[in-house]
């Protein structure tokens, strides 16, 4: 059995001056050292669960026990990180976790050698720049989840489990599409570790015919003279946000950009950003 990917962190980057920071600092006026040290052991929570930490009754009561503090004074301390925005007010009332931008914008920045970090789309509080930058980052639709579910022993999934093969079968195989599409186009004969990273997408991605998807996506790329991984990448990932899963999807939201005469972007085709 493969081991469960880790999610959390080893260790977080805490700045020297965070005692400065005037949310830290209203903190602190407020709660005293106390309170300082009750954000610091949230953040070391945070940290070690991924890019949040769940706050329901149940994580509150074993937080004010582990730490030895009342619980009605790590709550008071909560509701005014709420106000001065050290942690999310619209993910703390309405999913009940605690997380910012900041939070997630570091964790992201700490993970950043691992393959593939998924976060749920409603979780996320990135703009869509930051988001580019991460190209390691999955953008998770919770709503499919119990789809993927209900769909995990049909014939297609077995189907598509069969299909599967390991990385270095992958990147032998000459006969593939998209290999070849590399291979023929310009993108770099050689360049074995470009290929391998993007035949991931056949098997990690939310694409419901993904060969024909990620082909599309290097037609674009050559049409813009933009022979590059991270561009083809680029063009998938926002795809998969937008969650236009089929070419047929991605050709009918362009055909309705085109109608509505939106401007296309910079390089010259809008595909979906």
């Amino acid at each position: 059995m493969p081991r469960p990917n880790k999610e959390g962190l080893d260790y977080f980057p805490l700045d020297v001056d965070i005692d400065q920071d005037d949310k830290i600092a209203l903190i602190e006026a407020k709660h005293g050292l106390e309170g300082f040290a009750i954000v610091i052991k949230l953040f070391l929570k945070i940290y070690n669960n991924s890019y949040f930490y769940q706050w329901t009754e149940k994580e509150q009561l074993l937080f004010s026990k582990r730490v030895n503090v009342d619980i009605n004074l790590v709550n008071d301390v909560i509701n005014d990180c709420v106000k001065w925005g050290i942690f999310s007010e619209h993910h703390y009332n309405s999913y009940e976790i605690l997380t910012s931008k900041g939070i997630q914008k570091r964790y992201l920045e700490a993970v950043s050698r691992r393959k593939k970090v998924k976060i749920p789309k409603k979780h996320l509080l990135l703009d869509s720049d930051l988001i580019n930058a991460y190209k390691n980052l999955v953008i998770v639709d919770i709503n499919k989840l119990s789809e993927s579910v209900n769909a995990e022993f049909t014939p297609q999934r077995k189907q598509k489990e069969n299909r599967k093969k390991t990385e270095t079968e992958r990147e032998t195989e000459n006969v593939s599409a998209i290999t070849k599409f590399w291979d023929d186009n310009g993108f770099g004969f050689n360049n074995t570790e470009g290929k391998k990273q993007l035949l991931l997408w056949l098997d990690d991605s939310e694409f419901k015919d993904p060969e024909e998807i990620i082909l599309k996506a290097m037609n674009i790329a050559c049409a813009n003279n933009k022979r590059r991984l991270n561009y083809i990448e680029g063009i998938l990932k926002n795809w998969q946000n937008e969650s236009l899963l089929t070419v047929e999807e991605v050709d009918q939201s362009n055909t309705k950009k085109q109608e509505s005469k939106q401007e296309p972007d910079d390089d010259g085709y809008d595909y979906g950003f």
